[in-house]
């Protein structure tokens, strides 16, 4: 897949990296919440606080989470989080679109 900006994938990046957001998202995460004791993996980032995760239950999907970086847990309905059902999705319906309206505020 290609990565359209503000999106870059988080490949690259060093262990440690993967897991700050990874334990992040474990602590804010509360009960009832869609992503609660589900097994996810950090694959991108986008701007600001928004970062991509694949879950990890044999689904494909991926969430797009804002993630507040509270020192506790959050409240439901945080963090806010965006469920696609693969990757694919996500590139049409959230990546690209943020991309185009990037290249029109820049032009």
């Amino acid at each position: 897949m290609e990565w359209l900006d503000p999106w870059w994938s988080t490949e690259a990046q060093e262990k440690t990296f993967h897991e700050t957001f990874r334990k992040q998202l474990e602590l804010e995460v509360p009960p009832g919440h869609v992503l609660f004791g589900l097994p996810v993996k950090l694959i991108g980032r986008g701007d600001g606080d928004d970062a991509l995760f694949e879950i990890l239950d044999g689904t494909g999907r991926v969430a797009v989470v804002h993630l507040t970086w509270a020192k506790q847990q959050e409240r439901l309905p945080f963090p806010g989080t965006e469920i696609f059902e693969n990757i694919e999705a996500f590139y049409e319906r959230r990546m690209r679109p943020e991309h185009e309206e990037l290249k029109n505020t820049q032009a």
